[in-house]
């Protein structure tokens, strides 16, 4: 099968989630795939490499899954900020349909909607080609919009033009159906993980020392982008108190977002520059190290819609590793954890500190709740197994269309 992926972030620099598990290893399974992504890039790039108004093409690529083959177009841009997307909106226009006609494509997966959305769903209807949305996000709320409501309008549109809807969470399938979407047409598909890789590991002593971290310290550990609603800035205020009297905990925050400035802020507001490290995004191959220096993972989002419909592959391959994971009680998470005793909820409040205390001075316990985050994880299957579903689901809709 010729597949067409569509997204609105740089497939090649965004850290590694499904969008890549997912392309990957079809093209292992033997499909032909192809990615558009969107240029993320800042004004130094456009003053660098002002050349990229072009398409860029980079034919057989991977980056998760070892021999995996992608070929990945990125339309050309001219600028930043809202009108270098607007632009780039439109020079995905012709990419899309010198693709869709050059390679054949038999079914689109589309990710997206504020840039590309529309066109994509318009342009695939001229050709009947089915398109399968896959709903991770929240798209009007993930970013500062000036108009968000016409944001929302288009995701209404895109949700009940599409053939199918794949959702990683139930909160996610019911916000799709209040846009309109045929409930019929929608599965709950929640993303994998390569347990393989993300597993239990013993303290890196050596990483750990380049944060300052010792064999006798404690680390509450966050991970991912640092988006203004990721609420670290209210953890660490509640939390403030506890660092100044336990010379022996730290919290280690690895990433980067709008709210990285803010959070620098409170940190250094509370004097507690050497007990929160601050690092950006790591490569993925020492991820798992990472994410084994922690005694406890934290999820601090903010609950909102946004937060309600999410669920962070990084608070997953936490659980995958054995960490005990202490999250703010989000319907997503929620849904994903529903029967299992695996993570701890708490309202972003004291509560919240104290069940991270607790974890911090309990072994046994931070045991108990690693072990069974580790088998949440395993009990909801693999990739290989997600990819030979969803590929069923898409030659369902390619030979009923």
């Amino acid at each position: 099968m010729r597949i067409l992926f569509v997204h609105e972030v740089s497939w090649r620099d965004k850290v590694i989630y499904e969008i890549h598990d997912i392309p990957e290893l079809l093209s292992l399974a033997g499909h032909e795939v192809t990615f558009i992504d969107f240029p993320e890039i800042t004004k130094q790039d456009v003053v660098k490499k002002f050349h990229r108004w072009k398409t860029t093409e980079s034919h057989g690529i991977s980056r998760a899954h070892q021999n995996s083959a992608v070929d990945v177009l990125t339309p050309g841009y001219v600028t930043t900020g809202s009108l270098g997307r607007f632009l780039a909106s439109l020079t995905f226009v012709p990419l899309f349909w010198r693709t869709i006609k050059a390679k054949k494509i038999d079914i689109v997966v589309l990710y997206g909607v504020p840039t590309n959305g529309l066109q994509t769903v318009l342009m695939s209807r001229l050709r009947n080609i089915p398109v399968v949305f896959r709903a991770i996000d929240v798209s009007h709320e993930l970013r500062k919009f000036k108009l968000p409501f016409l944001i929302r309008l288009a995701e209404r549109i895109v949700y009940q033009g599409v053939d199918y809807i794949s959702c990683h969470n139930e909160a996610l399938k019911n916000y799709c159906i209040s846009l309109g979407a045929e409930a019929s047409k929608i599965s709950i598909d929640f993303p994998r993980l390569d347990a393989s890789r993300f597993k239990r590991s013993d303290r890196s002593d050596e990483l750990a020392m380049t944060y300052g971290i010792t064999p006798n310290h404690k680390v509450v550990f966050f991970r991912g982008t640092l988006y203004r609603f990721c609420g670290l800035e209210k953890f660490i205020e509640l939390f403030a108190s506890y660092l100044k009297s336990h010379s022996d905990v730290c919290v280690l925050i690895v990433g980067s977002g709008e709210a990285e400035n803010s959070i620098r802020q409170t940190v250094s507001n509370h004097d507690l520059t050497r007990q929160v490290v601050i690092t950006p995004f790591v490569d993925y191959e020492s991820l798992v190290a990472h994410i084994c220096l922690a005694d406890v993972s934290i999820n601090t989002f903010t609950p909102s819609l946004i937060t309600h419909c999410a669920l962070p592959g990084r608070v997953l391959q936490s659980m995958s590793c054995g960490i005990p994971v202490v999250s703010t009680p989000l319907k997503g998470m929620m849904s994903y954890s529903q029967g299992s005793d695996a993570v701890t909820y708490s309202e972003l409040n004291s509560s919240f500190v104290d069940a991270v205390i607790d974890l911090l001075a309990d072994s046994n316990k931070r045991n108990i709740l690693g072990n069974a985050g580790r088998l949440l994880v395993e009990s909801k299957g693999t990739w290989q197994e997600f990819v030979t579903d969803f590929y069923s689901q898409l030659q369902y809709l390619v030979d009923t269309k």
